[in-house]
């Protein structure tokens, strides 16, 4: 992984998400957030310089497809963290994006994160490794 690489933190929930803001930053990695609603992940999305994200697809009840418009539109990639298991509420245009479920083991995050920033999507909706089979609940 790239040392200083900026990564985009987009979860509501808080604790899971300074876990993943503590994770990137042990990978060497930037992290930009944590954005805990759908506003404040599109602002960062928008304004801010970024290599990549990791989205919560529910945002309080609100999902995240309006930022993940604002990161294709600007080349940047991005993974969905989520505790979904049935994924059929995911738009077509974004089911080429890594997908790891909830809680996240850290070697499979790390993989998907390098992964996702070198372009190597082998979607629709490609699930990490030791997120297959896996039960998930809503999340």
């Amino acid at each position: 992984m790239l040392r200083g690489t900026r990564i985009l933190v987009v979860e509501d929930n808080y604790l899971l998400a300074e876990v993943i803001c503590d994770f990137v930053t042990e990978c060497g990695m930037q992290p930009i957030g944590p954005a805990s609603g759908l506003e404040t992940g599109l602002v960062h999305a928008r304004e801010t310089p970024l290599d990549g994200a990791i989205l919560d697809i529910n945002l309080d009840g609100r999902f995240c497809f309006p930022i993940c418009n604002v990161l294709v539109q600007r080349g940047i990639p991005f993974c969905f963290l989520t505790g979904y298991s049935d994924l059929a509420m995911v738009p077509q245009q974004y089911r080429h994006a890594p997908l790891v479920s909830k809680p996240f083991e850290p070697e499979e995050m790390r993989n998907v994160i390098d992964m996702m920033l070198s372009g190597q999507f082998t979607g629709p909706l490609m699930r990490a490794a030791s997120s297959k089979g896996r039960a998930a609940t809503g999340s």
